[in-house]
């Protein structure tokens, strides 16, 4: 048996290693009655590192590293507000987050600004009051592991008995905020259940709606990536998503009064605008339209390279040069496998041409540059006559068979 690692529940992402966070997270004093918390992206224990590089990934996440130590910017308030946009991740982040919210003094007011899904939504239960707007999105499911090494049956059932409890624990924070018995809840996290909004306030796990525009959503074409309002989650290995959500379409329509995203003056018209213009004015619609467009670049860039690397694979057999497909693949300078062939016959063409002129200097140094040689010890002969050789086989069978007499 080798060693086994405990298993880490997620709800649908692979927990970081212990690197330093860089926050995606906003605390701060609006006034002296009122504070704000603003969370978006993946909840983590955390941070993500590269394995290869040992630097952060880059990306929106929500870890425990410093949190609490920045809560001391609310603690205090009367009022605290918590402006939420996640799909969820770490189960404890989650529910730690959650408490030291909930231990908060004063009244906590939770506004689901996009999505809150799987450990989001045990954090979205810790106001004492939950605003959504209609397309909000809440999702419940139950809790997953990522495991590796070896496993008895011993191990398997304290596993089992964890993910009882870690459910049961999830269920009993739902419960108290919508009313709802706890075995329904399971049910339901069973079942892996989406909310609309409206659908979150009349299952109690929110308490009223918000008016105003909703969120904007886009899906990309493999269902892995949901983008909300510019923010980008990745939703692998999760079920039910709702129907409706636009998969790979452009952005939504522009608001009244604007013509090609950019404001109609009264005058009649367009108003020309740059960059820094458009971005004051409408800083959402240029946030979506570079998260959209960073989205596209990216998956066509990773589709090409996973290629680019199959193709290597697929030849590196027959190059035979393990330090050669490793440049090939990650060097400073990395090529396509055509250019890797290229580069391996030209390398053997090379290693030949220096066998080659290695050996003339071998035979010169030798000495024996002009001496000549007699083939045969001097019999003109190349070969013994068949006849010969025949009766020499002949000869040695009877002398085995007399013992050694002819």
């Amino acid at each position: 048996m080798g060693k086994r690692k405990e298993p880490r529940l997620v709800n649908g992402s692979v927990p970081g290693s212990h690197a330093k966070a860089t926050k995606f997270w906003n605390i701060a004093s609006v006034s002296d009655d009122e504070g704000e918390i603003t969370l978006y992206g993946e909840v983590v224990s955390s941070q993500p590192i590269d394995f290869w590089t040992g630097e952060a990934l880059p990306g929106l996440y929500i870890s425990p590293e410093g949190f609490l130590d920045d809560l001391e910017a609310v603690k205090g308030k009367s009022k605290i507000t918590v402006k939420l946009n996640s799909v969820g991740g770490d189960l404890y982040t989650g529910i730690a987050i959650h408490n030291a919210i909930k231990g908060l003094a004063g009244s906590k007011t939770v506004i689901v600004e996009g999505i809150a899904a799987s450990a989001a939504s045990v954090i979205m239960c810790s106001g004492d009051e939950v605003v959504t707007y209609p397309g909000s999105l809440v999702m419940i499911h139950g809790v997953s592991a990522l495991f590796y090494n070896y496993y008895n049956i011993t191990d398997l059932k304290q596993v089992i008995k964890g993910f009882d409890a870690a459910e049961r624990a999830i269920a009993e924070i739902y419960s108290a905020k919508t009313g709802l018995d706890v075995e329904t809840l399971r049910s339901m996290m069973t079942k892996e259940t989406w909310m609309t909004g409206k659908e979150a306030v009349d299952k109690g796990f929110a308490n009223k709606l918000l008016e105003g525009s909703d969120p904007q959503m886009i899906m990309s074409t493999d269902k892995s990536v949901l983008l909300v309002n510019g923010i980008k989650h990745s939703i692998k290995g999760l079920h039910n998503i709702p129907k409706g959500i636009p998969v790979n379409s452009v952005l939504p329509a522009a608001p009244k009064g604007l013509v090609d995203g950019i404001e109609k003056p009264n005058g009649g018209g367009k108003k020309t605008m740059d960059m820094e213009e458009l971005k004051k004015q409408h800083p959402e619609l240029v946030a979506q339209i570079e998260a959209a467009s960073k989205g596209t670049i990216s998956a066509e860039a990773i589709a090409a390279e996973r290629a680019r690397i199959k193709d290597i694979e697929s030849i590196e057999s027959a190059v035979g040069d393990p330090q050669l497909v490793a440049e090939a693949k990650y060097g400073d300078a990395p090529c396509t496998a055509a250019e890797l062939s290229l580069k391996a016959l030209q390398k053997q063409a090379q290693l030949g041409k220096q066998h080659l002129d290695n050996s003339a200097n071998d035979f010169n140094a030798s000495g024996a540059k002009g001496i000549g040689a007699a083939p045969n010890a001097g019999n003109q002969d190349d070969e013994p006559d068949e006849a010969q050789q025949v009766n020499a086989i002949v000869d040695v069978y009877n002398k085995m068979k007399n013992g050694g007499k002819k």
